[in-house]
């Protein structure tokens, strides 16, 4: 996998991980639930921007 490709995933996973949480955090759930919320969606990203990718060269 290109360089460019993967530094892209990451930033994608690290700001949807973050959003998320914030958000769950902002509207009263407690730590482990907001970070479960979160770490659901870095994964769902993940997975929809590999399945991407390896459509598309």
């Amino acid at each position: 996998m290109d360089t460019q490709r993967a530094l892209l995933i990451a930033l994608a996973i690290v700001a949807s991980t973050s959003i998320a949480t914030a958000l769950m955090l902002a509207d009263g759930s407690t730590w482990p639930a907001a970070l479960l919320t979160g770490l659901a969606a870095g994964g769902a990203v993940l997975w929809g921007l590999l399945g991407c990718f390896n459509r598309h060269p």
